[in-house]
């Protein structure tokens, strides 16, 4: 019986011993487990103190603007989705104008006109918000873009350009800036374009009228060389000249032929008559050969050569004239081409900053540090139990 006694206070002291080794073992896992936790709280805690206290306020200046042709008679109103179809290019030009807002070109506009480095570099801003003194033209693009937003509505294609800034009036001015030049951009691409189809309008015209001139001087050389104003009319006179004298030909001959019959053939009339008839016959054939002649000076050449001269000059003065009606019609298309920038909503002075989202920030932050915590404690407990067993 003693003995027994002596076991069961024996069993009772060790299990006592064992339940404050446990209790001491739980208490410095929870110090440890509280020790890690807390660096969760310090990050979450200088992340808060830099958005309430440090972090540099942004303003937002925002804008909508339409891309119109001189020729589009559809007005922007707000059923504009309803009507499809209706815009023709417009989708490329507002596309167009949302790369060129991007660009270093429009940078380098706008740091001229506003000077867009000083302000986004100056130290009086906080130094995770500002840009780097000594960044490239790369990466002050880069900053940039990131600071500029231009979306493009694919229903309606208006544009709207979001402008941030560290003050309220450098926003405004931002945008301000982003449209104008924008402005000036859509103007210099469409008369551009007009222009250089213009130009080459005018470059065929010249050429034409350079053909219509050396046309022209070619006439008058060959009407001077063969001392004929016309040779078609000189041909058709020298054609009435011979059907003259075929015809006193026929009459002579007939009148010859009566006076044969009765007188002899020595009378003074009879032989004055067939005189005429050996002249005529003479003279018609000379008049002939003008048109029959195988060389350059026959009535038939040169009325060929001269038909050819004119046939160039008319084809010469007709693309001459139809020059003139495509460059009037190329002058008008060209100012139907014309684009403007249709300003819907002017970039106004914002009342307060709308960014950084510092509650989104926090609780983002916050969230993404639990997650972490949790992931992490979990992957140490798992390698420790795979090491107690």
């Amino acid at each position: 019986m003693k003995q027994s006694l002596t076991k069961f206070r024996e069993a009772v002291a060790g299990r006592m011993r064992g339940s404050e080794t446990g209790d001491y073992q739980v208490t410095i896992g929870s110090e440890a487990k509280l020790l890690t936790y807390r660096w969760v709280l310090v990050i979450f805690g200088l992340f808060l103190f830099y958005n309430l206290v440090w972090v540099s306020d942004r303003y937002v200046t925002l804008a909508r603007a339409y891309v119109k042709s001189t020729n589009e008679n559809t007005a922007v109103t707000p059923v504009l989705p309803l009507v499809p179809g209706g815009f023709g290019g417009a989708s490329q030009d507002a596309l167009l104008l949302q790369s060129y807002v991007h660009s270093a070109d429009m940078l380098a506009a706008l740091e001229e006109k506003i000077g867009v480095r000083a302000h986004f570099a100056s130290s009086e801003w906080d130094f995770f918000s500002r840009m780097s003194s000594s960044a490239t033209d790369e990466e002050f693009l880069e900053y940039f873009r990131s600071r500029v937003a231009v979306q493009v509505d694919t229903d309606s294609n208006i544009l709207t350009i979001e402008g941030q800034g560290f003050t309220a009036e450098f926003s405004q001015a931002l945008v301000e800036a982003i449209l104008n030049q924008s402005e000036s951009y859509i103007n210099s691409v469409s008369q551009q374009i007009a222009l250089q189809e213009i130009a080459f309008v005018e470059r065929e015209l010249d050429r034409a009228r350079a053909a219509v001139e050396n046309g022209r001087s070619a006439m008058l050389e060959f009407q001077t060389a063969n001392e004929l104003l016309d040779p078609a009319a000189t041909g058709a006179a020298i054609q009435a000249v011979v059907n003259d004298m075929e015809g006193e030909l026929v009459r002579l001959e007939a009148e010859e032929k009566v006076l044969s019959s009765y007188l002899q053939g020595d009378a003074a009339e009879l032989v004055a008559v067939r005189g005429r008839i050996e002249g005529i016959q003479n003279q018609l054939e000379q008049e002939r050969d003008k048109f029959a002649s195988q060389g350059s000076d026959s009535i038939n050449q040169v009325n060929a050569q001269f038909e050819e001269l004119k046939l160039a000059f008319e084809f010469a003065s007709d693309i001459y004239r139809g020059g003139l009606q495509t460059l009037e019609q190329a002058r008008v298309e060209s100012y139907r081409k014309l684009k403007h920038l249709v300003i819907i909503q002017s970039a106004r002075t914002p009342d307060e900053p709308l960014m950084p989202y510092k509650l989104y920030n926090l609780v983002t932050l916050f969230v993404v540090l639990n997650l972490i915590y949790g992931i992490t404690a979990m992957i140490v407990a798992t390698i420790r139990e795979h090491k107690d067993v």
